[in-house]
Parts: C-alpha cells; sequence; structure tokens
C-alpha cells in the first residue's frame, strides 16, 4: 500500500515535466518508442530551423529599430532554448538514471505525513501554476498578438504585414524540471535531518541506523551531482540570457515607442525577473537545507555513543562540510549572491548602451 501511496505522490512532483520531455523526444518512462525517436528528430529539426530564420529576419535590410530590437531578443531565447533542449537530448541517458533514482528512494505517504515533508509537493505545485500563468500571459502577448496585429493590418489596409512571433514555449517546462528535482533533494535532506535528531547513540543497534544514514546521504550527493551534469547548461544559459534580456528590454525604453510596446517589454522583464529570482531562491535554499544537515550531525547526541560510532559520525562531518549546491559549470554556486550579480551586470551593461 505504502509503494502505490509513495509512486503516486511521486508523479504528481513529476507529472509536468514527463509529458513536456515526451513532447521533445526524450523518454523517461522506457520503452522508447518510435514515435518518441522521431519527436526528438523532428524537435532538433525544427529548432534548427528556427534558428537559421530569425537569423535571415535580423539581416534583412529596411527593418526598423522596434523590429530589430524585438528580433534580438528572439534570437536570444532562441538560442536559449536550443542550448537547453539539445543539452537536455544529449543528457537523456543521465536524466532517465536521475529519473529512476529520485524514484526509487521517494518516502511513502506515511513518511511524508509522520515527518510533514508533503509541504515541498504543495510549495511546488504553487510555484508550478506560478509559472504556466505567467508563461500563458506571455504566450498571448508574444505569440498570439503578432499574428493578430498581421492580420488586422490586413483586414484593415488590404496587405499583410509580417511581424515574427516570439516562440518561448520551452523555458517554462525546462525551469520546472530543474525545480522539481531540486525540491526532492531538500525533501530528502529534511528527512535524512529529521532521522538524525532521532537516533539515540547509546541504545544497542544505533550503529546500524547511522550505516543506514550515511548510505542514504551518498545517494543524495550522487543525484546531487547528477542534477548539476543535467541542469548546468540551463542554469549558465538562463542566467547569461537573463542579464542580456534585463538590460536591453530597459535600454528599449529610453527609446520613443509606444504604449503597448512598453507594456510588452515590462511583461519580459517581469518574466525575466521570475525566472531568475525563483532559480537562485531555490539554490539558496537548497544550500541551507544541506549546511542544516552539518548542524544537525554535530547536535545530535553522538557523545553517548560508542567510538566506532563517533568514528562514523566524523566521518558524516567530514562529507556534509560542503553544502550541496547548484553549480554553474563549476565555477559558482547558484544563491541569492548569484541574483545580485546578475542585476548588477544587467545594470552595468545597461550603463554603456546608455552612454554609447
Amino acid at each position: 500500500m505504502n509503494a502505490i501511496k509513495r509512486n503516486t505522490n511521486f508523479l504528481r512532483f513529476t507529472a509536468g515535466p514527463v509529458k513536456y520531455f515526451k513532447v521533445i523526444g526524450i523518454c523517461l518512462q522506457p520503452p522508447e518508442t518510435l514515435s518518441i525517436k522521431f519527436a526528438r528528430f523532428l524537435t532538433v529539426l525544427t529548432t534548427l530551423l528556427l534558428f537559421v530564420h530569425q537569423i535571415a529576419f535580423l539581416v534583412t535590410p529596411g527593418r526598423t529599430f522596434v523590429e530589430l530590437s524585438a528580433a534580438v531578443g528572439l534570437l536570444n531565447y532562441t538560442t536559449v532554448g536550443a542550448g537547453k533542449i539539445l543539452f537536455l537530448i544529449l543528457n537523456r541517458h543521465l536524466l532517465l538514471k536521475s529519473y529512476t533514482q529520485l524514484q526509487a528512494i521517494y518516502p511513502s505517504e506515511a513518511v511524508e505525513r509522520h515527518y510533514k515533508l508533503d509541504r515541498y509537493l504543495l510549495i511546488y505545485k504553487r510555484v508550478e501554476t506560478l509559472l504556466y500563468n505567467f508563461f500563458k500571459y506571455i504566450l498571448i502577448v508574444y505569440l498570439v498578438s503578432p499574428i493578430v496585429q498581421s492580420f488586422y493590418d490586413l483586414w484593415s489596409n488590404g496587405a499583410y504585414s509580417y511581424r515574427m512571433p516570439t516562440i518561448i514555449w520551452y523555458p517554462v517546462p525546462l525551469e520546472e524540471s530543474l525545480l522539481d528535482s531540486v525540491s526532492q533533494l531538500m525533501l530528502h535532506l529534511d528527512l535524512l535531518a529529521q532521522r538524525i535528531l532521532e537516533l539515540q547513540p547509546a541504545e544497542q543497534g544505533s550503529m546500524n541506523d547511522l550505516k543506514a544514514i550515511i548510505e542514504y546521504h551518498q545517494r543524495i550527493l550522487t543525484l546531487a551531482q547528477d542534477v548539476n551534469s543535467i541542469f548546468a547548461p540551463s542554469i549558465v544559459f538562463s542566467l547569461a540570457s537573463s542579464s542580456f534580456i534585463l538590460c536591453f528590454s530597459a535600454y528599449q525604453l529610453l527609446e520613443d515607442v509606444s504604449f503597448i510596446f512598453a507594456l510588452k517589454v515590462l511583461l519580459l522583464l517581469g518574466y525575466e525577473m521570475k525566472q531568475v529570482v525563483i532559480t537562485c531562491y531555490y539554490g539558496d535554499k537548497l544550500m541551507d537545507s544541506s549546511a542544516n544537515l552539518f548542524n544537525v550531525v554535530y547536535a545530535h547526541d553522538w557523545t553517548d555513543g560508542t567510538p566506532a560510532y563517533k568514528r562514523l559520525v566524523l566521518i558524516m562531518l567530514i562529507r556534509t562540510y560542503r553544502p550541496i549546491a547548484l553549480n554553474v559549470a563549476g565555477i559558482a554556486d547558484v544563491s541569492l549572491i548569484t541574483l545580485k550579480q546578475v542585476l548588477s551586470t544587467s545594470y552595468q551593461i545597461f550603463a554603456v548602451l546608455k552612454t554609447a
């Protein structure tokens, strides 16, 4: 019965990412069918064609400032989205491995209830709802609006004016899959911390309990490394893209633009800020959850244990000293400090463009 409940809650966690990955040709629930392989081929082909099409639109003579600025933003989104998709497709086997391991260690519903872990699923579902609602309005403004305007010109002037719509369907599900993995890592770290506090080192069997906890922690460390390997390129693309979009969008507002165009730019600024803030916030919370594990190991009553038990505690302290973190290509950890750096970089680029 617990296995059924465990799987049910895990599927609620991963339902969105699994569906999206299937659309782009990544199968997380084997066997991989021919339709999945065809979807993967079609995804790569259409992404490359879209990129070439946008380059051709950008270099066409006679474009206005508004058209060029919109096209540059579109090209940025396409480059970022293509990079994320291609790296995920290349790492699809590691993604399947990570998904399988997360499913295997996901706690039962009874354990979630006992340790009050269900809040991680509730918070994640709220964030997921926020992402999709925000994306829905972005989709209407940047995809549907240009098409409607072109047909309105055809109806009123008798000439169809081509406006390239911004295809931005890719960032939301990719971002969601990262937050899904990080939420589950925080859930497991919280469960580990609570189980460590329950240890009674003076009692018989505490050594076996601690060994089981160390093995559990090792599985979490391996999963964290896999998550970084899978999503590090996506994080790099997102942060670099956000710095560019934030400063370039603000620069667009310096020109004499229409009220509607200004509203679109402000909506895009909000969308980019949302993406950076949520990613950096989750990275910061993951580091806090991991750092708390070190404090809990030291705080529990390990002094009552045997010398062998104390040696295991020392090993655990060494392993938990460095917090688990989302890593940017091995260079820096993603946290709220990263958010400050992104905003600072955006302002510096904006200042250079303004004075140029």
